[in-house]
């Protein structure tokens, strides 16, 4: 317990928005009346699978509000822009993706424990528009189990397990967009190295049994984030994947910040 309270006081507010740029979810949660807020911008080199679309970019706005009694709530609204070859000349398309709204309950009453589990559940809508390769055109119904261990005062090890129950995880030209149930997973390892910044890598993945293994996902990532202020942060990280449905790579660039 010690060491928990260390590690939180090290990276100032909560190790609950210390988390982006990195996709695999901590167990933390927004305090009860707090506002918080992050915003990211990641582009991606797309895989021949995904031509004529050559590159993608993802501006996604994120924001958080704790409901309390370890719950908070989420809307997540992505503006996508994509690039593609056609035999007119390059061509490009922005606009509004798929908006999420989801909610986290943390399980740990303990805020200091060394280990700690969250549930979450989240339905994305078609606000996107399908024709011009916006959205997916589906509802999404997903789940996810988060495990976080402290393995050290400066290092956590973070365990993700989930699934689409419905729908699909297209974002764009990115994804599995076989409709239908898609399994998710995910393990971080995010360590403090100053007071002010910490790095990190993960892996994830994503199959869907409609999907060859082609068809699937896997992801890479290593991040930092730095404190700039107690409560906001600017983050950044670089990424790739294997298989038609991830990034031959990408970076990201963000922010996050609490509205006291």
């Amino acid at each position: 317990m010690a060491a928990a309270a260390a590690l939180a006081s090290a990276l100032s507010a909560s190790t609950t928005f210390a988390q982006q740029p990195f996709v695999v979810d901590d167990a933390g949660v927004a305090r009860r009346g707090l506002w918080h807020i992050e915003i990211s911008n990641q582009v991606d080199t797309l895989r021949a699978a995904a031509r004529p679309v050559r590159w993608q970019n993802l501006l996604e706005w994120e924001v958080d509000y704790g409901l309390g009694r370890r719950l908070e709530a989420a809307v997540t609204l992505p503006i996508v822009s994509v690039r593609s070859d056609s035999t007119g000349g390059p061509t490009s398309v922005s606009g509004v993706g798929d908006a999420t709204l989801g909610v986290k309950w943390r399980l740990t009453d303990d805020a200091a424990a060394a280990h700690a589990t969250a549930v979450s559940a989240s339905i994305e809508f078609p606000s996107g528009s399908q024709r011009r390769g916006l959205g997916s055109g589906l509802v999404d119904y997903a789940v996810n189990i988060v495990s976080e261990r402290l393995l050290h005062p400066r290092a956590t090890l973070r365990v993700n397990a989930g699934a689409v129950l419905a729908g699909n995880t297209q974002v764009g030209a990115l994804g599995i967009r076989q409709r239908g149930a898609v399994l998710t997973s995910g393990v971080s390892l995010v360590g403090a190295l100053h007071r002010v910044v910490q790095a990190g890598a993960e892996l994830t993945l994503a199959w869907s049994q409609k999907t060859s293994l082609a068809g699937s996902a896997a992801g890479w990532q290593v991040g930092a984030n730095i404190a700039v202020r107690d409560g906001a942060t600017i983050d950044a990280s670089v990424l790739g994947g294997w298989f038609d449905a991830s990034p031959s790579w990408g970076v990201q660039l963000g922010m996050s910040v609490d509205l006291r």
